[in-house]
């Protein structure tokens, strides 16, 4: 069987007009696990970069695009994954790793002031907010709590399920880091904690939750802020359909699939439309190629990042 000079090995088939849209992106967000890196914990810890992923970074960052690399993984501060990418290769400063503890930070500042939350999560997540000047609560009083947060915490235990659920039914808002299931690991798919612990939650208090990490819009807007373009200009390449794809669709930006991860090869009848890539590629080379042609077919450079919006992240 053979395939049409520009279809995907899963049936997609770009739209004519994606060389235009490729070349009105203003700016990059790379998801780290299964895209940029296989490991063996969240965030590409001790892990290896993807074939190509290193000099496809570095090409389209030399069209002039910042770029940004998110991971939904909260373990970490995104510090120490900038760290880890260097060593593996990629030129990416501490403040072109987001994680959703930085979306978290922004918004628990902008909704709660100076109110307490009560934090499950390890370092990755509390260092983060607690550098940004949140107040932590107490857990021993968890109804004093304005908002309860969860992240990847493995020492979930039954009293702080207890906590947990006391602050809800007291009426704080439950916001969670992640909820995805799993994600690209070297050996194996890695299993979600934040997002069972949410669940659980859920079902406990009859709540639901509000995801501040990918593909949440708040997300989306804190990575375009950091790159310094609209949410339109974005191009967002990850593994994961429900997580980078549905984010960059949903702001009318750029969603592109990778296959080295999560979904691989999902056949395009098989894809939700509110999930569907506008280009699929099974590795970062085959983008920053397309990328690069597209630009170059171009009769002016690339603009100027377009300005943000003036609206509230926590809003």
């Amino acid at each position: 069987m053979t395939t049409a000079p520009d279809q995907h090995r899963n049936g997609h088939v770009p739209a004519p007009d994606l060389p235009d849209r490729l070349r009105a992106v203003r700016g990059v967000v790379f998801d780290i696990d299964g895209c940029l890196v296989l490991g063996d914990k969240p965030g590409g810890h001790g892990g290896r970069a993807l074939p190509g992923a290193v000099d496809a970074v570095a090409a389209i960052r030399a069209t002039g695009r910042p770029v940004v690399a998110f991971t939904n993984g909260s373990s970490q501060v995104p510090a120490d994954i900038a760290a880890g990418l260097r060593l593996q290769g990629f030129d990416l400063a501490d403040d072109e790793v987001l994680t959703p503890a930085v979306v978290a930070a922004e918004v628990l500042a902008e909704r709660y002031g100076d109110q307490p939350v009560l934090v499950f999560a390890g370092p990755g997540l509390v260092d983060v907010v607690a550098a940004a000047g949140v107040v932590l609560a107490d857990p021993d009083r968890p109804t004093d709590a304005a908002a309860v947060l969860v992240g990847w915490d493995v020492g979930f235990t039954r009293d702080r399920l207890q906590a947990a659920a006391e602050a809800i039914w007291n009426g704080a808002p439950m916001l969670v880091a992640s909820d995805a299931r799993r994600f690209a690991s070297a050996s194996k798919p890695m299993a979600g904690v934040g997002g069972f612990i949410a669940q659980g939650l859920s079902y406990v208090t009859d709540t639901e939750y509000e995801v501040l990490g990918k593909p949440s819009d708040t997300a989306m807007l804190v990575a375009a802020r950091r790159l310094g373009v609209a949410p339109a200009d974005v191009l967002v390449a990850g593994d994961d359909l429900r997580l980078e794809v549905s984010m960059a669709r949903r702001a009318g930006g750029v969603g592109v699939l990778v296959t080295t991860g999560v979904h691989g090869r999902v056949p395009v009848g098989e894809i939700a439309a509110d999930q569907m890539p506008d280009l699929v590629v099974d590795a970062l080379s085959e983008l920053s190629a397309r990328m690069l042609l597209a630009d170059a077919t171009a009769s002016d450079p690339v603009n100027a990042p377009t300005a943000l919006p003036a609206d509230r992240v926590g809003a």
